[in-house]
């Protein structure tokens, strides 16, 4: 089985991800790191040289990956998607479909506050660094969070909670 976590950027996917796995005894894969490892190039480096439209086809490859090989080891698997991942139909298709899909689900100003200063490493929140304009890619991403089968609430709490709510949204129980 796979759960994927998806949500916008800041809202815990990575750290929720990490204790989840932890708890379940499973696999994590971080998206953007396995990308990283793949590629051998930084996120921001991928958007400068080859442009968003390749970053998301690696994306969709990179889950198709992951999704295939937890599909041939047995291996249970977490994975936390990038903030835009669901964006990418060919993804959105193969998440909903294939995988237990969580939405982690904070606001905006949450998951600004969890990003900090870090914008250098997320391409496309350097690239809109305007309020309106991140408000209005907040707004836009959070229909496409909305199909995930489950959403738990990461807005207030510790990642360990969140992983909690996460257990119980998914197996209707607790770890």
């Amino acid at each position: 089985m796979v759960i994927t976590l998806t949500g916008f950027m800041g809202c815990g996917k990575s750290s929720v991800g990490r204790i989840l796995a932890e708890r379940l005894g499973w696999k994590f894969t971080d998206l953007d790191e396995y990308i990283v490892h793949k590629k051998g190039m930084s996120i921001t480096d991928i958007f400068a040289t080859e442009g968003e439209e390749y970053f998301r086809a690696l994306e969709a490859e990179c889950v198709r990956d992951v999704v295939v090989m937890s599909r041939i080891t047995g291996e249970d698997t977490v994975l936390a998607l990038g903030g835009g991942t669901l964006t990418y139909r060919a993804v959105r298709w193969l998440v909903l479909g294939q995988t237990e899909s969580v939405r982690l689900k904070a606001s905006l100003s949450t998951c600004l506050s969890r990003i900090g200063d870090c914008t250098s490493s997320r391409p496309l929140l350097e690239a809109v660094k305007a309020e309106e304009d991140i408000n209005g890619l907040f707004e836009a991403r959070e229909s496409v969070y909305a199909l995930a089968k489950h959403t738990v609430d990461n807005d207030t709490g510790s990642a360990s909670e969140a992983a909690d709510r996460v257990i119980a949204a998914v197996f209707g129980k607790t770890q």
